[in-house]
C-alpha cells in the first residue's frame, strides 16, 4: 500500500494536464459554404461568368469546358478572440485544423435536379488554400474530415497563433462535358465546416 498509493497519485496528476480544445461551430465558426449559379445558354467557353457578385472563370479543355469558382471566407473573427475563452489567452496555439466536407453539389439551376456523375461532370473538385478536399470520386461518400496539412495550414495557423482575423480561400473546379449538351443553368454548392484544435504552446504578442 505504500508504495500503491504514490503511484496512483502521480496518474492523477498526469491526467490532469493540459488538454487540447476544439473549437467549432458550437462555438461560433462559420462554415465555409459557397453557393452560385451561372447561365451557360449561349455562352462562349473561355470568357468569365458573373453571377451574384462572384466572377466564374472558364477555360476550353478537351471535349468540355472547366469551371473555376473562387472565395474568401472568413472563419476566426476579430470578436472571437475576446468572445471565445481559449482564443484570449497567448499560450494556446493551433494544433491543428480539420474541415468536415459535407457538400460538394452540382445540379441543373433550372430544375434542381443532381447532374448525374457518370454522363454529366467530367470531374469536380473542391479545395481550401489549395488543399483538395473533395474530388468526384469522393462526392458518394460525404461527410468526410480532411486535416489541413503543409502550406495550406500554416498561414491560417499564423493567422490565429498571433491572433489576427483568420480567412480561407475556397476554389471550387468543375468540367462539364460538351456532350451532352450542359444544362442552360448550372449550380455549384459546397459546404465544409472547420474546427480549430488548439493546445498548449507559447506565442509572443505585441
Amino acid at each position: 500500500m505504500k508504495t500503491l498509493f504514490p503511484a496512483m497519485t502521480l496518474a492523477g496528476l498526469c491526467a490532469c494536464g493540459p488538454l487540447e480544445v476544439r473549437i467549432d461551430e458550437t462555438r461560433g465558426v462559420p462554415a465555409v459554404t459557397g453557393s452560385t449559379t451561372v447561365t451557360l445558354a449561349n455562352y462562349t467557353c473561355g470568357q468569365p461568368l458573373t453571377s451574384s457578385g462572384f466572377t466564374v472563370t472558364t477555360t476550353v479543355v478537351t471535349g468540355g469546358c472547366q469551371f473555376s469558382f473562387d472565395q474568401d471566407v472568413q472563419v476566426i473573427t476579430a470578436a472571437d478572440y475576446q468572445s471565445i475563452p481559449e482564443l484570449k489567452g497567448a499560450t494556446n496555439l493551433v494544433q491543428r485544423v480539420e474541415l468536415t466536407v459535407k457538400k460538394l453539389a452540382l445540379s441543373d439551376g433550372a430544375t434542381g435536379a443532381a447532374l448525374d456523375l457518370n454522363t454529366r461532370v467530367t470531374s469536380a473538385t473542391l479545395s481550401v488554400n489549395a488543399q483538395q478536399l473533395a474530388d468526384k470520386a469522393s462526392l458518394s461518400s460525404l461527410p468526410r474530415v480532411v486535416v489541413l496539412s503543409g502550406a495550406s495550414l500554416t498561414a491560417l495557423k499564423a493567422q490565429i497563433d498571433a491572433r489576427q482575423p483568420a480567412s480561407v480561400h475556397a476554389t471550387v473546379v468543375v468540367v462539364i462535358p460538351d456532350s451532352p449538351k450542359p444544362p442552360d443553368t448550372l449550380k455549384i454548392d459546397y459546404d465544409a465546416q472547420p474546427a480549430v484544435i488548439v493546445g498548449p504552446g507559447t506565442i509572443s504578442l505585441p
